[in-house]
């Protein structure tokens, strides 16, 4: 069947109609005129493959990985038309809520468009001959896309995948499952995550691989992994279990299992963009929920009187509190445990400006109703997920107006898009 493309909406799907039906395929610009096969035929609408473009467009590009599919589809267009792409996605989410007497909605574009990412996680195929680093095809679990050196991350990162072509040449260790490999731009370090199945195969591979890993490399250390049940179990294997990278005036350390942005300079113009807002009314007391390594807490602390910082998991609490010490911070408390469950803190502590950076699935419900009955002054949103924010954004309207909606390309060549909206109480309790 030959269909010609409208759009790609999100989060990177290429729309187009038959006989007015909506078709939902894998590749393919707007503009185009693409073959495409069915895959499922439902009520409202079909989902398809594409199997060959007819009529390219102007905007479409060689990519640079040949795993291209699985690392950033979006390699095949031109940066202008990524930019483009994103910014109609949001203006169509947000539609209901964004009505055009804020801001603009503004799309930042990314300082790098390959070479930004901080962290790559490949998988090892040992069932290949010879065995190959790799992703996982999309949508499969058990097939794979061989990796030789990806276009997303630094020369130093893409020397460090190119030494294991050698090394898998050697004695297999089937149970090693995963490499991580985390850069500093500050210092220009690495720090590699071997994730195995049982830990003899970790100290196989400290003796086999790590003098070739850490010869003539800028590699800082090697820490091993194994995972039991839900227990993640961290082992020094050589050198640093930790890297530092430095955001505006602020040094961040983190380790091998923390969470931590992959795109550093787009979390710099972030925090700028939240100042902005905060310095009319600096210092006022700040929550940042979902604290993670402290990020938003230590980037803020100098317009902040008094900072509450929320965190769960205890390896970035661990690592928070070092950050704490690292930059002479001591106006930041940290409470440990679910943004949810420290409900009745968050309304006593009676903050002025609040900062919130969820996982994928958005707000708990919970929360959402207690900032929407106590609003602090300002709310500050920044979410992965597009969709997510859209769903709790309308129920924050209730009691805020929405000041304005930024889209910030953290992730360029990929569908994913990072959004800040900035929101403001009606009536501020205090």
């Amino acid at each position: 069947m030959e269909l010609r493309v409208e759009k790609i909406v999100y989060p990177g799907r290429a729309l187009a109609r038959a006989e007015g039906k909506i078709v939902f395929t894998d590749e393919g610009l707007p503009g185009e005129l693409v073959e495409v096969e069915i895959l499922k035929d439902k009520k409202n609408y079909a989902e398809a493959r594409t199997l060959k473009i007819l009529e390219p467009s102007a905007d479409r590009q060689l990519p640079r990985c040949g795993h291209y599919q699985a690392c950033s589809p979006y390699q095949v267009m031109t940066y202008d038309l990524e930019l483009r792409t994103k910014k109609a996605q949001l203006l169509e989410i947000f539609s209901g809520l964004y009505v055009g007497h804020q801001q603009p909605l503004e799309l930042v574009p990314s300082p790098q468009i390959y070479g930004y990412r901080n962290k790559i996680r490949l998988s090892f195929s040992w069932q290949a001959q010879p065995p190959f680093l790799a992703y996982h095809k999309p949508g499969s679990r058990a097939s794979f896309l061989p990796v030789e050196s990806c276009a997303l991350v630094s020369e130093k990162v893409n020397a460090i995948i190119s030494r294991f072509k050698t090394l898998l040449r050697g004695e297999p260790l089937p149970a090693i499952r995963h490499l991580e490999i985390r850069e500093s731009f500050w210092s220009g370090e690495l720090l590699l995550l071997l994730e195995a199945a049982e830990e003899d195969s970790l100290e196989r591979a400290a003796h086999l691989w790590l003098p070739a890993l850490t010869m003539d490399s800028p590699v800082a250390g090697v820490v091993g992994l194994v995972q039991e049940g839900r227990r993640k179990i961290f082992s020094r294997l050589i050198g640093r279990d930790y890297l530092e990278e430095k955001v505006g005036q602020v040094v961040f350390r983190y380790g091998a299992g923390s969470f931590f942005q992959v795109n550093p300079p787009q979390l710099e113009k972030v925090a700028e963009k939240i100042k902005q807002h905060l310095q009319p009314q600096a210092p006022v007391k700040l929550i940042d929920l979902y604290a993670g390594l402290g990020t938003f807490g230590l980037l803020l602390s100098a317009s902040a009187s008094e900072v509450m910082a929320i965190e769960s998991d205890p390896s970035n609490i661990f690592f928070l509190k070092k950050n704490l010490r690292l930059n002479r911070i001591q106006h930041l408390v940290v409470a440990e445990g679910r943004s949810e469950d420290w409900i009745d803190d968050i309304l006593e502590f009676r903050a002025g400006a609040l900062v919130i950076d969820p996982p994928r699935k958005g707000l708990a419900e919970e929360l959402v109703e207690a900032l929407v009955s106590h609003p602090p002054g300002l709310v500050f949103y920044l979410s992965c997920n597009p969709t997510t924010l859209a769903r709790d954004l309308k129920k924050f309207l209730q009691a805020y107006e929405l000041l304005e909606i930024i889209g910030l390309d953290f992730f360029p060549r990929t569908p994913h898009i990072e959004t800040l909206a900035v929101l403001r109480a009606r009536t501020p309790v205090h």
